[in-house]
């Protein structure tokens, strides 16, 4: 089995895709990332940029499952999801995961939840098989977040 991560380079995905690299069973994991190049073996590299939506199907291509894993910009995550999941299908993967949030509903954006919710939709709605993992928030990125919103630095 080929197991895709991508967003591998940031907290999550770097520590999820040295999960995947620890377990047994034979399958490949692929990091799919903007810096490819800062991936360690024996995990393939390959390039996807969420803001280069035509980086992706590429990038998905050959894998059976694949983990989507949003990026902090809340003005630009809903683009960025719906991108990734479209180009996931197109790419024929048999099974999306996408990490959503604790508290994702419909509601207006900027809030929170909303980005995420549409997401889901957009998975549920076009996905052959799919999964949902609704994290929690953690004080520090609840922080991160209160920073940028300060600063205006996404």
């Amino acid at each position: 089995m080929k197991i895709g991560v991508s967003g591998a380079s940031g907290h999550l995905g770097r520590a999820v895709v040295s999960e995947l690299l620890r377990r047994p069973g034979g399958h490949k994991v692929v990091a799919i990332s903007r810096t490819p190049e800062t991936v360690s073996g024996p995990a393939q590299g390959r390039f996807g940029d969420y803001n280069q939506p035509e980086s992706l199907a590429e990038a998905y291509a050959g894998l059976d499952r694949l983990l989507i894993i949003p990026t902090v910009d809340p003005v630009k995550r809903v683009a960025q999801n719906v991108a990734a999941i479209d180009a996931a299908v197109r790419a024929g993967v048999k099974q999306i995961v996408f990490m959503s949030a604790a508290g994702a509903r419909k509601e207006e954006e900027p809030a929170l939840g909303a980005s995420f919710w549409r997401g889901e939709q957009h998975l549920i709605a076009t996905a052959p098989a799919w999964t949902i993992l609704r994290m929690n928030f953690y004080a520090e990125a609840l922080v991160q977040q209160r920073r940028r919103r300060w600063t205006g630095a996404y």
